[in-house]
């Protein structure tokens, strides 16, 4: 009977890790969407020439001010007057919020150096367990390298939740298009 104990509660003991060690993982994991998109603003900037695409090695905050959500992947075609970027919340955001589940929250971007929003499409989106992403491309966006640039969710009643995804002092990076998404382009 002792082993018996032992034995059980020892593999209750393991359960319980693997069970945090896969969530800590499910959080960690942003990878859905964080990759550059063949859209009609790049295809248009690749066809004028050679063009620049930035990028920053990390965002400021791994999460929104109020939690519901977060922002990573970005990406700034200055020729296109282009951002990409993903988001993804929690199902339980709609419970915080007082939003019906499946409510599809949009997003636009603001540059708090000029004061001036973007709206963002969602182009594409995925569920995955517990977490919703979406694609996020904004057009019409005139960056500099030296302005901070704000992902806000727009929750309800005027409510709303934001994260800085490039900050002013931030050195952004040139990216290399991938020569699959080149080919996919032409």
């Amino acid at each position: 009977m002792e082993k018996f104990v032992k034995y059980t509660a020892t593999a209750i003991l393991f359960i319980i890790c693997a069970m945090f060690i896969l969530r800590c993982c499910m959080v960690a994991d942003k990878s859905t969407f964080d990759d550059l998109t063949a859209t009609s603003g790049l295809t248009s900037a690749l066809s004028d020439g050679e063009t620049t695409v930035y990028t920053v090695a990390r965002v400021e905050r791994e999460i929104s001010e109020s939690g519901y959500f977060c922002a990573y992947g970005f990406y700034w075609i200055p020729e296109a007057g282009e951002v990409q970027c993903a988001v993804r919340w929690n199902d339980s955001a709609y419970e915080y919020t007082g939003m019906a589940e499946g409510t599809d929250y949009t997003f636009h971007l603001l540059n708090e150096t000029t004061g001036e929003t973007f709206p963002c499409e969602a182009v594409e989106s995925e569920k995955n367990g517990i977490y919703n992403f979406r694609r996020l491309i904004t057009d019409g966006v005139n960056l500099t390298e030296t302005e901070r640039l704000t992902v806000v969710m727009e929750l309800r009643d005027g409510y709303t939740d934001t994260q800085i995804i490039k900050f002013a002092e931030q050195p952004v990076k040139e990216y290399k298009i991938p020569a699959s998404l080149l080919k996919e382009i032409q």
